[in-house]
């Protein structure tokens, strides 16, 4: 049996993956799903309640209300999901693909002094598919903590994953299905939304950063390279190609020059490894750096192969896949397709 939706007279429509695709695939669609979730299961609450930054009352598990699409005036819009507990209240503005919210969209949430004046805890958060700006979230923040108000932001692949190592609070087969339903859904119907977008990213590097990579676990990239891979393999140059492969922990966009502690997401070892190599990275710049970097944040290195794996074996394998002298930008393979690149 198959369920379609949209079947018309020149195909079959789209098949459902998903009991949540009954619901759509458009925005509002993925914060209904990410909704019921919440309402339904305290612990997950509380994960991403406290993910957002958000220290939450003991009493949250105990008693709470998820509102979806809260209108109380419409001067000040609607609020896609809204948590509600003892001395609690967060709002959450969510978006997907490109699209941010303003700093005037976040800051409207937080005008209606009556609805925010019984709780201690006030948060605004901004869900997005790619990272908030920084400038927006500083704004934000600034203006916001005048009415006692915190902001903070966080990525759906943040939340998903979330979702994806969430044991449910009953334990049931229900609830697991259900969330099982919702990774399917976020990974079918939008494209993992960011949790990965490839499986493992193939990055050249030179000695220095090799260096980096194999005794700190990271990799200084740039904006343009892809922002969720699952793994990473280093091309280890000149000619030397492809030992190693690491899973990739975070991804995080900094500017250099504000130097090892602007990593501040991870354990307190992985953040002590990851701050010792960005500073060996910057001090490989007399004159300081100050760019924008993307930094991916790996976990322990694994040495899959004793012979290196060279560009000729990619193009032996994939003819499709020619690699020039240095390889591209975001060029990234199946995980099949790197095991399978055996001949050099």
């Amino acid at each position: 049996m198959r369920l379609s939706i949209g079947k018309n007279h020149e195909g079959e429509g789209h098949t459902v993956q998903s009991i949540f695709r009954l619901i759509g695939n458009d925005e509002d669609a993925l914060t209904y799903a990410l909704g019921f979730l919440l309402a339904r299961d305290p612990d997950f609450c509380v994960k991403v309640v406290r993910r957002c930054d958000i220290r939450t009352p003991r009493r949250l598990r105990d008693s709470y209300t998820v509102h979806l699409q809260e209108v109380t005036d419409r001067r000040f819009g609607r609020r896609d999901i809204v948590i509600e507990a003892h001395n609690l209240r967060v709002v959450l503005e969510a978006k997907i693909g490109t699209s941010e919210p303003t700093v005037e969209q976040l800051l409207k949430y937080a005008d209606e002094d009556s609805l925010w004046a019984k709780f201690s805890t006030k948060a605004v958060v901004a869900l997005t598919q790619v990272e908030l700006r920084s400038s927006t979230l500083n704004q934000t923040c600034s203006k916001l903590s005048d009415k006692g108000i915190t902001c903070s932001a966080v990525q759906w692949h943040q939340i998903i994953e979330l979702a994806l190592n969430h044991r449910p609070s009953d334990s049931s087969e229900v609830s697991r299905y259900l969330f099982d339903e919702f990774i399917r859904y976020a990974r079918k119907d939008y494209n993992n939304m960011g949790y990965h977008d490839a499986e493992v990213l193939i990055l050249d590097v030179n000695l220095a950063n090799a260096k980096i990579f194999k005794e700190h676990w990271l990799y200084v990239g740039i904006p343009k390279d892809k922002w969720a891979p699952l793994y990473c393999a280093p091309y280890f140059t000149p000619r030397i190609g492809i030992t190693h492969i690491s899973r990739v922990a975070d991804t995080k966009l900094v500017k250099l020059s504000d130097g090892p502690e602007a990593i501040d997401v991870g354990t307190d070892e992985q953040r002590e490894r990851w701050r010792a190599g960005l500073s060996e990275f910057l001090g490989l710049f007399s004159e300081g750096a100050d760019w924008e970097a993307l930094l991916f944040l790996l976990e322990e290195p694994i040495k899959f192969r004793a012979k290196p794996l060279t560009k000729k074996s990619f193009n032996a394998t994939e003819p499709s896949k020619k690699i020039p002298q240095q390889i591209p930008r975001a060029f990234s393979l199946r995980f099949d397709e790197l095991l399978r690149a055996d001949k050099v």
